[in-house]
């Protein structure tokens, strides 16, 4: 029998927070608000605590794809997670 794999997109409309990055403010502006969630990664559980060890608490980001781009090349990036807020969603986490 053959496994079956597929994913549930996951849509989220995110804001800057206020201490983002100017970067991070100019993704949102320019290419959201509406973005697809494709992937999330956490570096320090990914490298045992090394990052954590040499100061860097903050690592968790999003590879975020914009949604209905205007110029039919969508941006696809990561953004820390620490700077941005997610407002809605759509797909996989919407409430019933």
């Amino acid at each position: 029998m053959p496994i079956v794999c597929y994913s549930i997109p996951m849509n989220v409309r995110i804001k800057p927070t206020t201490n983002a990055s100017q970067r991070t403010k100019n993704r949102i502006a320019e290419r959201g608000p509406w973005f697809a969630v494709e992937k999330k990664n956490d570096l320090v559980k990914s490298f045992g605590g090394a990052l954590a060890r040499i100061g860097k608490t903050d690592s968790e980001s999003w590879l975020l794809k914009e949604i209905g781009g205007p110029d039919g090349d969508p941006w696809i990036g990561w953004l820390p997670a620490s700077e941005f807020e997610v407002v809605e969603t759509e797909g996989f986490w919407t409430a019933a």
